[in-house]
């Protein structure tokens, strides 16, 4: 009976368990994420002059350290701090007296070695005219009457030095503006006071500078000063009147234009740069001395360019490349679009897109746009923000023999709008770009979308990176779908919208 017993219990464990197994286990699979949401703007087209900016200085063409010439005590200051001064102006004076009874001494001096000179001319010229009569007078004599003149001559000569020599020190005990005829400067302030003691050609006294007009010193690369040496040989440039445009540190734009007056003869071998200078007008008197600027060198013609936004460019080692869109479609050959949601909880649609990467060739920055000398054309969908976002290529586990190139990542892709978004500036001026192919089919009811105020892109497009892959299928529950590391885009987002 025992035996019995157990094997009933026995047999009802294992129909029990073979039951168990025949029920559904829970999925373990990763469920799908929302795509990343990135925003994007096609290329505008500009006309654009090439240039490019160096940092340079102001300098006064005149710097003026007003030093003693004489040794003295300084007794009065004849000017203001800060003011201005032209030629002659009176600045300081030492104490005079000194210097004064200097020179009278040497003028009574003179007045001596004149009188005793003129006494010896006078014997002189007697000893000769009894010499030539042939009179009582011998050579001996005469030529000693001869020499004590050319003596006398000569002591004279000392004398008038000597008084010479003690007017200027006594001219020089007044210190004036040292300027060119017709410059004004700008005075420092004083660094003596009356009272002190200052020593000729070493006390520091204050400092003239010109302000009306200026130097600018930059340095320029090798490669834009061969730019420049080929538009002079061209006959484009005139070497002796270069135009720069200059902006201090507080200033958009170019508001000052100056003319390259002076090249170095040789290039800094330690900064492969070679030193400009260029003369700037400064009537109002507003730009000063050692002031840092911003010096724009022109360095060809106007020419067009296509331009994007300088957030768009992304640098991969040496290379600078850019994120295009492709938008997505089914199998039905209709494009593809899912739901966002805005900051107000509103869903709005967006383009349900793939991105490649490519290779351009930067050129120059206009306020926030970016000329692209080669790798994008016009029309093309270049992503703006949310790169960092983006997975490129097809995801793993995905490819078929009906689809050998698999499924690849995706975004949802909303344009660029200028309605939330600061307009990017162009030399000071609001730059408008073209409207986007994506967003050329949003009120398309076949796509089963419907219209977005904000300029979300819709159907209609055409392949812009990589080829078009068709949308034949959707990824299963275990594709692996996971977003890049960092997140989703959004908090918000929903699935795609139905097809």
């Amino acid at each position: 009976m025992d035996r019995r017993w157990c094997a009933g219990l026995l047999l009802l464990a294992g129909t029990a368990g073979v039951a168990g197994c025949g029920q559904p286990s829970s999925q373990t699979g990763h469920p799908p994420q929302p795509d990343p949401v990135v925003t994007y703007d096609t290329p505008i087209s500009q006309v654009v002059t090439d240039y490019e900016e160096f940092p340079g200085r102001t300098e006064a063409i005149y710097t003026v350290e007003v030093r003693a010439r004489v040794s003295g005590y300084l007794k009065r200051v004849y000017f203001q701090d800060g003011q201005e001064v032209r030629k002659g102006d009176g600045l300081f004076m030492i104490d005079p007296r000194p210097f004064q009874a200097t020179l009278d001494r040497t003028k009574g001096a003179h007045e001596q070695a004149e009188a005793h000179s003129q006494r010896l001319n006078n014997e002189y010229r007697r000893a000769k005219l009894l010499y030539e009569q042939g009179r009582s007078i011998s050579r001996e004599e005469f030529d000693r009457y001869a020499f004590d003149h050319a003596e006398a001559e000569a002591a004279l000569s000392t004398a008038k030095a000597n008084m010479d020599l003690a007017a200027l020190d006594l001219d020089w005990t007044k210190v004036t503006a040292d300027l060119p005829e017709g410059m004004v400067g700008r005075l420092s302030r004083r660094m003596v006071d009356p009272g002190n003691l200052v020593k000729a050609d070493d006390t520091m006294m204050t400092t003239i500078v010109t302000q009306d007009p200026l130097y600018v010193y930059f340095d320029v690369h090798e490669q834009a000063m061969l730019k420049i040496g080929h538009l002079v040989q061209e006959g484009k440039i005139d070497p002796a009147k270069i135009p720069v445009d200059i902006s201090l540190s507080d200033e958009q734009g170019f508001p000052h234009r100056g003319i390259v007056n002076f090249t170095d003869n040789r290039v800094d071998v330690n900064t492969g740069t070679l030193r400009f200078r260029a003369e700037l007008k400064n009537p109002n008197y507003l730009i000063k001395p050692g002031l840092f600027v911003r010096v724009r060198v022109t360095i060809g013609d106007p020419h067009p360019a296509i331009m994007i936004h300088e957030q768009s460019l992304q640098t991969d080692q040496s290379q600078k490349k850019v994120f295009l869109l492709t938008q997505m479609v089914d199998k039905q050959g209709k494009p593809e679009f899912g739901e966002i949601k805005d900051k107000e909880g509103k869903k709005t649609p967006a383009a349900v897109c793939k991105a490649g990467s490519v290779n351009v060739v930067p050129g120059v920055l206009r306020g926030e746009y970016r000329e692209i000398k080669e790798g994008i054309k016009p029309g093309d969908q270049v992503v703006v923000s949310g790169m960092q976002k983006i997975r490129v290529g097809a995801k793993p586990n995905t490819k078929t023999k009906e689809n050998p190139e698999g499924v690849p990542y995706t975004v949802l892709a909303t344009k660029y709008n200028p309605a939330t978004d600061l307009p990017p500036q162009i030399d000071g001026q609001a730059a408008s770009s073209p409207a986007s192919p994506l967003s050329a089919g949003l009120g398309n009811k076949s796509a089963g979308s419907r219209a977005d105020p904000g300029g979300t892109p819709a159907a209609g497009s055409t392949p812009t990176a990589g080829p078009e892959s068709s949308r034949g299928s959707r990824p299963t529950p275990h594709a692996d779908t996971r977003p890049p590391s960092g997140g989703n885009s959004g908090a918000g987002q929903s699935g795609r919208r139905g097809k």
